[in-house]
Parts: structure tokens; C-alpha cells; sequence
């Protein structure tokens, strides 16, 4: 039998009846294998080039210092570590004094990015030596080589400092920056009990160490401690990975759906095409039993051949795209792991081929043997149907496990084949009435009436095309959607500069410079420092340690918060609940985050301590505030008449062209008592982030495409056969060619039509779903699709269509008849 099956099996070869199923098999193994492996890979050097604003991949901070656990439990696991401290200090040369925030570092600081000097030094400066920025330098008239009064050590500029690998502690860490080696501390005598420092623990290694290291740690976290990774840190980092993460997510569900859906379409035909076949092989004396163990083997030749073919141009594949990633991505400590991806390809093919072939293959064995005299009949066996839900099961859950996410799963899979059973249960209905009203004389009329006459055919490959159409348009207007999204939250004019602790009698004079360059600038927010110390009269000022449940305490309780005082609604912000408050009044608008995570709602009181005294007001709104537009943004906000009379600083941001870093220059030294912060730097590695994300993604729209290109083909190869019987026919009747080519084409156009307008419909609903859930954005409708897609979808059908129907043209209609 084994033998029979080998010898059927080449014979089918070499008849081309097995080269669409074997390419689907090959495809599904080469496109899981392949998009597994650049998902895992990109992840990992998206997240490793987002550490850099980290300065590693896991940082634990710290108030009260690092407990040697943490250092001892890093080292168990072999992750490298640094150290740094930072704090607030007076940095003396000759009679000019500035305030700075030093930061102390360890050998191997950083542990991702680099120190950008402008004299080419590496490491970290050395004992006795600090490295500064050169508005240091302008604000304490110094320059490269002179000394440095910081506390009671006296320490030489060696370095100006360019960029630092990690600016992304807030408003805190933009004064003046000044790096000193952890050793020279001590020395200093800054540090005495009551100072406040922030003890940093800088690690990195292997995801695996990274996520043991946390699943460890988490539990054990003190209230004054904070563990954080790119994921928990900047949003405008965090989001982009995380969207980027899903949108591969999403096409590795596509790839599979779609190579799926041409196994099952290619094997279909295969089936189909067999059945005379084997009913005659049963009219021989051929068991069922028999049967199934002849295609048994043919099933395992073709999933040795496929698995060998896709796993090898996977690993190729794979190979090309480290190297395209590599040279996309400049990370030196890229894992290359083709393992995982391999076996992952093998066992989604697997359950595909058993999901979407396995069913036809034993439809073939339930061949009744009066088929030979009457060809309408065909085999039924539900268990077949059982099968394929069970496969499908299978094939939900391993997309489940490796994507991650049971939503995006659920809602591509799941929720795509249910709107298009809904969609062809619609079509099967429509079919019906047509061929109940009766079919008109046009050339429509007559597609329509050949259409109808066999609804079940018609359907299922509608449904097909659709469905593959859906995949790739999914896939390529979700892409749009990220790169659309990502422009708009990082555009050309986002502020790059702070102004902060800007006097109230410089801000006049600052807004009129920033106007003569024509900077776009932010409004002018005053800022007052108060503690909230009351929640509807009740203290909420305890010690952290005293509390039970000290653990899920908020920071918004433990520290002072930057108040505001404005009398319109703050731009970027959206008011969720309740109104803007009268100018009179003593009312509070509470930003809505902090309020859910306060347990605050409109007509709580709020009491606040400032150094000078106290106020207390009525929540009256929510807002909702975009932490991460580089602009300043605050919790609280107050009217005027109730904060004005506290002495307040100023804040505001500005974009300042490339072109007039210059003028900028003059501006600081114009204005020596404002701490100005150049966020510059950390604006063009989110840039550098962005316009890597939008290649990688576009390099993934490659796979997806050539799966919904094999799905077209087999789709539209599965409906030719009766197709080319019928016209065989009618040119045996005596119809001529031109009328046959006509109608042919008619019926392929219609065929096609009605598959786009179903892969723009399904695609607009999946589309706006997604783009609420995931990109936490405004679905908006795409007229152009409803044109475009419909009518290319009409014309690839046809042209396909009458390729795959040239022999009925050619060839004499008896040689036709017999072949079929």
C-alpha cells in the first residue's frame, strides 16, 4: 500500500495536481517560521534600542538605598549590573555658583547606549574627574580642564558631555547634569541621613534572566522601591513596541489563516477531482479501509516534502532577515535562535494540514461505489466536520500561546470567520431570491443566473477570496494606521526644550524672545509646589511604613505635586466628567487617573499644604491629560484667585529648529536663573525608534502578501474545473468562442467583485474594532476601499480566471470533456 501510495502520489506530481497544496503546506512552515522568528528577534531589538533611553533593560530605584539582595539575587542569575546615584548639589567655580544634579556612577555604566563625549573618552570618568554639559560650563563660566567645587571635594572637567544614556527621571534630572565617579562620593560629604538621593540598580542579560529576576522581585518591592523595564516605563516608548509587537501578532494570524485556507481550497480540488477514481477502485474490490491507509501515506509524504521544503526556505528566509535586521537594528547582543521558530512552523502546519487537508482526504475514503453510475453522489461524514472543529480548536489555541493575546486572537480569528459565515449565510440568501425572481437578458443578468445555479460553490468561493483579501488588506491598512499614529504622536514641531523655575518678572521678557524666533512655544503654566495632606477632611498624610497596606500606597500621597492655576481648559486636555470651573470659585478640575487611582469623584474635597498655608476645594472635573506630548501637564488645577497669591515659578516648553541651536545658546546665557532642559536628544531616539518600527513593519507586509497570493490562486483555481467542463460543453453544443470567453469573464468579474466588497466590509468592522482596542485611536471609514479593492479584486479574478480556462479556448472540446 505504501508503495501505491509513493507511486499515486508522483503520478499526481507530475500531472500538477499536488503543486498549489504542497506550496500552501510549504508556505504555512515558511511563514510562521520566518515571521515567529523576525517577531521574537524584533521584539527583542526594539526593546534593547528602547533601553538605551534606560540606560539598561531593568532599573531598580530606590530612597533609602539598595538592599544587598537585589545585587546578590542579579548576580545568581548572571546579569550585568551598574550602579548609579543621583542627587541635587551646588556646583561652586570661583564666585559662580549653579545648581546641578550630579550623578554618581560604577564601572560599565551604561549597560545599553553610550556616553557621548566631545573628546572621544570612554567609560566613565575617572577618580578625581567629572564630565558636564556645556551649559554647565556657560552657566558657571568655566571651561574644559578647570576644577570644580562639589560639597568639600574639588574635581577636574575632563569630559563635555553630549548626550547621557539615560535622561527619563522626569523634570527632577533636567537641571544641568554633572557625571562623577561613584567612588569620589564619600569624599563629597553630600550624602548625610535625611538627604534625598535616588539609588539606581542598573541590570541587563537574556529576557529569560531578566523575567525571573522580576517575577522575583515584584513580590518583594518595598514602598520606596520601583522596578522598572521599557514596558513599564515612558508610554511614548512602551506604546510603539507594544502596538508594533501586536501588529506582527496579527500578521503571523493572518499568514496562517491564509496558508489554512489554501490548504484546504488546494486539497478540495484535489478531492474533488479523485472522486471518479476511487469509486471506481471500490467497484474493484478496494476497502474503505484500504483507502485510508493509502492517502494515511499520502498524507505523511506530503507533510515530510512540506515540512522539509518550508522548514528549509524558512531557515533561509529567517537567515535574510537577521542580516536585514541587524543591519536595521545596531544592537550588538541580538539573539539568533531559529529553534523555537522552526518547531513552531512545523507544529502550525501540522495542525493545519490535519485541520484544513485531513477532512477532504478522508472524504475521499467514504466514496460510495455507485458514484461510477451516478456522479451526483458525493460522500458525507460528519465526523470530518468534528475533525475540523477540533483542528481549528488546536490551531486557536497554539496562535493563542504563541501571539500571547487571547483578545487579538479571538477577535481576528473568531471574530473574522463569524462575520463572514454572517456575510455568506446574507450571500447564500441573496443567490436564492435572484434565482427565484428569474435572471434577465444582460450580461450581468446572465453571470448572476450561472452564479445562482450553484449557490454552494459560489459561496465557498466567495467566502475564500474574501476572507484572503481581508487578511492582506487587515494587515496593510493596520500598518498605515501605526505609521499614521506614530506621525501624529511625534510631529515635526514637538517641543525640545524645557523652560522650567522661570521667575514671574522673566516672563515677559522670555516669551517675547521665543516669539521674535518664531518658536513655537506652550502656554506659560505657574507652578506651586503643595502636598495633598486631606481627602474629604480625612489626613492622608500617614508615614508610608505605618500603613498596612503600605505596599499599593500611591506616590501622589509621599511627595509634593506641581499645582497650576488656569481659567480656560488646559490644552491636549478632554474633560471626561462634570465642568470647568467657575474663576471665583474654590474649585479643583483633578486629572482622571490619579482620581480613579485615588478612589476621587466629583464633589470630593481636596486639601492641599503649600509652605506658605493651605487651600481646600470641591472636585468639580475630570480631565483626561497626554503625559507624553512634551508638554507640561499637571494633576491639579486650580483658579487663579485661589493659588495666585502663593509664590509661584513658571513652566513651559518650546520647539527650537535645528537651524537655530545658535540663538538658543544666546538664550540661555540671556536668562542665567532659568534651568532650561534640552530634550532633544531623547526626541531623536524616539524618531530613530519610529523609523525602525515603520521598516520592520513594512518588511512583514512581504509574507502576508504572498500567502493572500497563493489564496487567490487556489481559490480561483478551485471553481475553474466546472468552469472549463461547462464552456467544454456549450462548445460542443455549438457556442462560439467569443460568447463563452464573455460570459466566463462576466461570471470571474462578479465573482470577484463580490469578494472585495466582502474584504472591505469585514476589514472596515475588524479595522475600527482594533483600532479603538489596540491603538486606542478614532475609527474613521475609508471610501476609497469600497472602490478600489472591489474592482482590483474583480480584475485579478478574471485575469487569473481566463489563464487558468486558456485550454478551453485552444484545445478541441472532446479533448477537454475527456480530461474532466
Amino acid at each position: 500500500m505504501r508503495a501505491l501510495a509513493w507511486r499515486l502520489l508522483r503520478r499526481d506530481w507530475r500531472a500538477g495536481e499536488l503543486t498549489l497544496l504542497l506550496a500552501a503546506l510549504a508556505l504555512a512552515v515558511a511563514a510562521t517560521t520566518s515571521l515567529r522568528f523576525f517577531s521574537t528577534s524584533l521584539e527583542q531589538a526594539m526593546r534593547q534600542q528602547a533601553a538605551q533611553l534606560l540606560g539598561a533593560d531593568l532599573v531598580l530605584s530606590s530612597t533609602r538605598g539598595l538592599r544587598p539582595m537585589w545585587v546578590d539575587e542579579a548576580q545568581r542569575l548572571q546579569l550585568r549590573q551598574a550602579q548609579t546615584l543621583e542627587f541635587g548639589s551646588m556646583a561652586q567655580h570661583g564666585e559662580q555658583f549653579q545648581l546641578v544634579t550630579v550623578k554618581a556612577v560604577s564601572p560599565g555604566y551604561p549597560l545599553r547606549g553610550e556616553l557621548k563625549l566631545r573628546n572621544g573618552l570612554t567609560g566613565i570618568p575617572a577618580a578625581g574627574t567629572v564630565w558636564v554639559e556645556e551649559r554647565l560650563l556657560g552657566l558657571l563660566q568655566a571651561q574644559d580642564g578647570d576644577t570644580l567645587q562639589i560639597g568639600e571635594s574639588t574635581l577636574r572637567i575632563t569630559a563635555i558631555l553630549d548626550r547621557d544614556a539615560d535622561r527619563s527621571n522626569g523634570f527632577a534630572a533636567l537641571s544641568p547634569r554633572l557625571i562623577m565617579n561613584l567612588a569620589d562620593v564619600p569624599a563629597t560629604g553630600i550624602l548625610q541621613p535625611g538627604s534625598r538621593v535616588n539609588y539606581r540598580l542598573l541590570l541587563a542579560g537574556p529576557p529569560s534572566a531578566l523575567q525571573t529576576y522580576q517575577a522575583w522581585g515584584k513580590p518583594r518591592l518595598e514602598p520606596h522601591e520601583r522596578l522598572r523595564d521599557v514596558s513599564s516605563g515612558n508610554k511614548r516608548v512602551s506604546d510603539p513596541i507594544n502596538n508594533a509587537g501586536s501588529y506582527l501578532s496579527l500578521a503571523a494570524i493572518a499568514a496562517v489563516l491564509l496558508s489554512g485556507i489554501a490548504v484546504a481550497l488546494a486539497t478540495r480540488r484535489y478531492a474533488d477531482r479523485h472522486l471518479d477514481a476511487l469509486a471506481l477502485m471500490r467497484c474493484l474490490g478496494g476497502t474503505r479501509r484500504q483507502l485510508l491507509t493509502l492517502f494515511g501515506w499520502q498524507l505523511l509524504f506530503l507533510w515530510l516534502t512540506a515540512m522539509l521544503a518550508g522548514g528549509l526556505a524558512g531557515f533561509l528566509a529567517a537567515q535574510g532577515l537577521h542580516r536585514l535586521l541587524a543591519g536595521l537594528l545596531p544592537v550588538t547582543t541580538l539573539e539568533f535562535a531559529i529553534a523555537r521558530p522552526l518547531l513552531t512552523g512545523v507544529a502550525t502546519a501540522t495542525l493545519t494540514l490535519a485541520g484544513f487537508a485531513l477532512p477532504a482526504f478522508l472524504k475521499l475514503a467514504q466514496v460510495p461505489p455507485l458514484r461510477v453510475m451516478r456522479r451526483e453522489l458525493q460522500p458525507a461524514d460528519w465526523s470530518t466536520l468534528r475533525l475540523t472543529a477540533l483542528a481549528l480548536a488546536a490551531l486557536f489555541l497554539l496562535m493563542t500561546l504563541e501571539t500571547g493575546k487571547l483578545w487579538l486572537t479571538s477577535l481576528v480569528l473568531l471574530g473574522g470567520l463569524g462575520l463572514a459565515a454572517l456575510c455568506g449565510g446574507l450571500l447564500w440568501l441573496a443567490l436564492r431570491r435572484w434565482r427565484q425572481r428569474g435572471g434577465g437578458q444582460s450580461r450581468l443578468a446572465q453571470a448572476l443566473d450561472g452564479l445562482a445555479r450553484q449557490p454552494a460553490a459560489t459561496i465557498s468561493q466567495v467566502l475564500a477570496l474574501g476572507l484572503g483579501l481581508t487578511a492582506m488588506l487587515l494587515v496593510f491598512s493596520l500598518r498605515s494606521e501605526l505609521l499614521a499614529q506614530w506621525r501624529a504622536d511625534l510631529p515635526a514641531d514637538t517641543p525640545n526644550q524645557f523652560a522650567i523655575a522661570i521667575p514671574a518678572d522673566q516672563v515677559q521678557p522670555l516669551q517675547a524672545v521665543i516669539q521674535q524666533h518664531h518658536w513655537r512655544s506652550s502656554p506659560f503654566y505657574p507652578v506651586v509646589r503643595g502636598r495633598l495632606v486631606a481627602i474629604n477632611g480625612k489626613a492622608v498624610q500617614k508615614p508610608a511604613e505605618a500603613e498596612p497596606d503600605s505596599g499599593n500606597r500611591d506616590n501622589a500621597l509621599d511627595r509634593e505635586l506641581n499645582l497650576t492655576w488656569s481659567d480656560i481648559l488646559p490644552e491636549e486636555n478632554t474633560l471626561t466628567e462634570g465642568a470647568w470651573f467657575k474663576p471665583d470659585a474654590a474649585e479643583v478640575s483633578v486629572e482622571a487617573e490619579l482620581a480613579k487611582r485615588l478612589d476621587l469623584k466629583l464633589g470630593d474635597s481636596l486639601r492641599l499644604q503649600m509652605a506658605e498655608g493651605s487651600v481646600e476645594a470641591r472636585i468639580t472635573s475630570l480631565r483626561t491629560v497626554d503625559w507624553n506630548n512634551f508638554r507640561p501637564n499637571f494633576y491639579l488645577v486650580f483658579p487663579r484667585q485661589l493659588l495666585e497669591s502663593y509664590p509661584a515659578s513658571y513652566l513651559a516648553s518650546f520647539h527650537v529648529p535645528d537651524a537655530d541651536k545658535t540663538a538658543m545658546s544666546t538664550l540661555v546665557r540671556g536668562f542665567p536663573t532659568v534651568v532650561f532642559a534640552d530634550i532633544g536628544q531623547i526626541m531623536a531616539e524616539l524618531q530613530k525608534l519610529m523609523d525602525q518600527l515603520a521598516d520592520a513593519v513594512q518588511a512583514v507586509l512581504v509574507f502576508v502578501v504572498l500567502a493572500g497570493v497563493l489564496v487567490l490562486l487556489t481559490g480561483i483555481a478551485a471553481g475553474l474545473d466546472g468552469r472549463r467542463q461547462e464552456a467544454a460543453l456549450l462548445r460542443a453544443l455549438g457556442a462560439k468562442r467569443g460568447q463563452l470567453q464573455r460570459r466566463a469573464g462576466m461570471e470571474l468579474l462578479v465573482l470577484g467583485g463580490m469578494a472585495g466588497l466582502l474584504a472591505v466590509l469585514l476589514n472596515e468592522i475588524l479595522l475600527a474594532v482594533l483600532t479603538v482596542q489596540l491603538l486606542e485611536g478614532t475609527p474613521t471609514m475609508h471610501p476609497l476601499w469600497w472602490l478600489a479593492v472591489p474592482g482590483t479584486s474583480a480584475m485579478l479574478t478574471l485575469a487569473v480566471g481566463l489563464a487558468g480556462m486558456r485550454r478551453v479556448w485552444t484545445v478541441s472540446p472532446m479533448d477537454v470533456l475527456r480530461e474532466n
